[in-house]
């Protein structure tokens, strides 16, 4: 029997560099908000048996009206919670892993502002956690890379050939994730993503190949190539 996947979606973040004085998931692309264009793409993995979505307390009843509001068009076969999220990102996916009480599943964390990671890229991370316990979608970078000190000043080049670009969906065993949640819990640490959190464990993560397209919408100009990627799949699909 195939296990379950559960994907926790953070959208707690204030936005600020896509300068709009609201959250970015309640941005709107092509007439829906972004959170809710997110949702419509892991519905359409067919993949994710639920999601469980984090926004800041303040946002926690608005956010659900919202999401039910646009479910029926957009993802009416993906089952949804909506939990507030804590002072940092770490808090936030803690709190939705606590409402999450089923041992034998897999647990993804997607960042709510990546609309377009797609079902191959979640196949691929999902098959490589199957597999490893612990994986992460990627891509290689693409620029050379520098190390600079505080007078930016270049002290290193890494080799570029062993340096991603680390996106979400981050696939854990749900055992796997929480066991590592417990520790950062009772030990913290400054942690950027939640693999960092797994690998505190001393558990071995693999990579995945992600997509470039999967980007995550921070600044303006992202919101443009957002909207015309956006417009692109659905002249595909016929809308």
């Amino acid at each position: 029997m195939e296990k379950k996947l559960i994907v926790i979606v953070p959208a707690a973040g204030a936005g600020k560099r896509l300068g709009l004085g609201i959250n970015k998931a309640f941005a709107l692309l092509l007439g829906a908000p972004l959170i809710v264009h997110c949702l419509h793409m892991l519905e359409q993995t067919e993949l994710v048996q639920r999601a469980v979505v984090v926004l800041a307390p303040a946002e926690v009843d608005e956010g659900r009206a919202l999401l039910t509001q646009y479910q029926e068009q957009y993802f009416p076969s993906l089952p949804f919670s909506v939990v507030a999220g804590g002072k940092e990102r770490q808090d936030s996916v803690a709190n939705a892993l606590a409402t999450i009480t089923e041992e034998d599943c897999y647990i993804a964390v997607h960042d709510g502002a990546r609309p377009f990671a797609g079902r191959e890229v979640f196949a691929r991370t999902l098959a490589a956690a199957q597999e490893h316990g612990a994986a992460i979608a990627a891509v290689p970078v693409k620029d050379t890379i520098k190390v600079i000190n505080a007078a930016g000043e270049v002290v290193a080049t890494p080799v570029r050939s062993t340096l991603q670009a680390v996106q979400t969906p981050q696939i854990f065993a749900a055992a796997l994730l929480k066991r590592a949640y417990a520790q950062l819990a009772a030990q913290p640490a400054a942690v950027t993503d939640d693999a960092s959190v797994v690998e505190l464990l001393g558990h071995k993560v693999v990579v995945a190949p992600g997509r470039y397209e999967n980007i995550k919408i921070t600044t303006p100009e992202d919101l443009v190539f957002a909207e015309n990627l956006l417009a692109e799949q659905e002249q595909k699909d016929g809308k």
